[in-house]
C-alpha cells in the first residue's frame, strides 16, 4: 500500500460494503452449500451393533476360562453376627452421610 490507510475508516468502509448475516442467517446458508450428508438407517446402526456384540461375546468366550470362574463361586455363605453388625453400621454410615448432604444443599 502506497497511502497510509487509517484503520477506523477502514472497518467502517467495510461495514457498509459487505452485508452483515446473524448467526442463523450463516448457519443456514453454510448448510446449504454444503453437499447433504449420507444419513445411516436404523437397521444398518443395529446390524452393525448387532455384529459387535456377536464378535465381541465370541472373543470373551474364547479367550477367559468361564468354567474356571464359575468353580471360584462359594456355594454356601455364613453369615455371623459381626458381618450383620457391620452391614448395619456401613447402612447407617452411608445413610447418614446421605442425609448430611441434602441438609448442607439447602441454602435458606
Amino acid at each position: 500500500m502506497t497511502k497510509e490507510v487509517k484503520m477506523n475508516n477502514l472497518f467502517t468502509q467495510l461495514r457498509d460494503s459487505e452485508p452483515a448475516f446473524s448467526e442463523d442467517q450463516f448457519l443456514h446458508s453454510l448448510n446449504l452449500a454444503l453437499p447433504p450428508k449420507r444419513g445411516i438407517s436404523m437397521a444398518l446402526e443395529s446390524a452393525i451393533t448387532l455384529v459387535a456384540s456377536a464378535i465381541g461375546c465370541s472373543l470373551v468366550y474364547h479367550y477367559f476360562p468361564a468354567a474356571e470362574l464359575l468353580n471360584q463361586i462359594p456355594r454356601q455363605f455364613t453369615i455371623t453376627p459381626q458381618v450383620i453388625a457391620s452391614l448395619g453400621g456401613v447402612a447407617a454410615a452411608i445413610s447418614g452421610l446421605i442425609y448430611w448432604k441434602c441438609e448442607a444443599d439447602l441454602d435458606f
